[in-house]
C-alpha cells in the first residue's frame, strides 16, 4: 500500500544521499571542478529518472475498461479457455478485452495487466507498463554506476590505510558499507526482475500470460479453436517498439503509452 511506497522513496533518498555525503564527496577531495561536477551530475540525473518513472508507474492509470464495452469484429480474437465464448468478467460485469484480467485488490478489471505490484500500490498494465520497465532499466543503470564509485572509494581507502596509515571516519566506514550491500542485493535482485522484463516485453507476453496460461492462450478464427503460444508477438523489435515507442533514441525518456490497449494484432 502506501506504506510500501514511502519506504521505497525512503531507501532509495537514504542510498543516494548518504553515498554522495559522506563517501563519493570524499572521494572527490570535496573539490568542486569539472571532474566531480560531471560525476555527481550522472548521478542524480540517474537518480532523478528513477524517482520520475517510479512515481509515474504509481500514479498513472494502468488502464480501465470503458463501460458496456463490446469488443470489435475482427478475424481472431482471444475467446475463454473453457467455454470459448467471448471473455467476460463477472465482478464488473463488462466484457474484457484482450489480455485484460480482474485486479481482485484493486476491485476492478486493467488493461493487458502485468501483475499488481505493492511496491508501487498500483497494478501494472498497459498505460503503466513503459515506466515500470523504465523505472527498472534506471535502477539497474543507477546501481551499477553508484556500486564502481563506492567501490573506488573502497580501493582508495584500503591504499591509504596501507600507504599512511590513514583511517577513514567511523561514519564513512558505515555508510560505505552498508551502501555497498545495498546496491549489491539491488543489482543482483532488480537485474533478474528487469531481464524476466525484457524477455516478456521481447515476446509480447505478460506475466499473467507466462505463469497462469502457460504463455497458450485460446484464439477463435475462421471458424476454428486453437491454442497459440504467443499470439501476439509481431518480433523483437516491434514488440520493443509497442512498449518504449517508435523511435529507440527516445526509448528510454518517460514518454507515455500510445494506443488504448483494447485491442492486439494477433499472429
Amino acid at each position: 500500500g502506501p506504506l510500501a511506497v514511502v519506504a521505497v522513496t525512503l531507501l532509495m533518498l537514504f542510498i543516494i544521499l548518504t553515498s554522495q555525503l559522506f563517501v563519493i564527496w570524499p572521494f572527490l577531495n570535496k573539490t568542486v571542478n569539472t571532474q566531480s561536477l560531471v560525476i555527481l551530475a550522472t548521478l542524480n540525473f540517474l537518480a532523478l529518472m528513477i524517482f520520475l518513472n517510479y512515481y509515474l508507474t504509481c500514479l498513472t492509470d494502468p488502464g480501465t475498461v470503458p463501460i458496456r464495452w463490446m469488443p470489435r469484429q475482427q478475424a481472431y480474437v482471444e475467446v475463454k479457455k473453457s467455454t470459448h465464448t467471448p471473455r467476460y468478467c463477472k465482478t464488473c460485469r463488462n466484457n474484457k478485452p484482450p489480455r485484460t484480467h480482474h485486479c481482485s485488490v484493486c476491485k476492478r478489471c486493467v488493461l493487458k495487466m502485468d501483475h499488481h505490484c505493492p511496491w508501487v500500490n498500483n497494478c501494472v498494465g498497459f498505460h503503466n507498463y513503459c515506466y515500470f520497465f523504465r523505472f527498472l532499466i534506471y535502477v539497474d543503470i543507477s546501481s551499477i554506476y553508484l556500486f564502481t564509485l563506492l567501490s573506488c572509494r573502497l580501493a582508495q581507502l584500503i591504499r591509504d590505510l596501507r600507504n599512511s596509515h590513514i583511517k577513514p571516519t567511523a561514519l564513512e566506514a558505515t555508510f560505505l558499507s552498508i551502501n555497498l550491500i545495498l546496491t549489491a542485493c539491488i543489482i543482483v535482485a532488480v537485474g533478474i526482475l528487469t531481464g524476466y522484463h525484457l524477455y516478456c516485453i521481447t515476446t509480447n507476453t505478460t506475466t499473467i500470460e507466462g505463469w497462469e496460461k502457460g504463455r497458450s492462450l485460446t484464439i477463435k478464427g475462421m471458424g476454428k479453436i486453437q491454442k497459440v503460444i504467443c499470439p501476439y508477438d509481431q518480433g523483437i523489435y516491434n514488440n520493443l517498439k509497442t512498449v518504449l515507442g517508435p523511435w529507440p533514441i527516445f526509448w528510454l525518456l518517460p514518454i507515455p503509452m500510445a494506443g488504448k490497449g483494447l485491442d492486439f494484432p494477433i499472429t
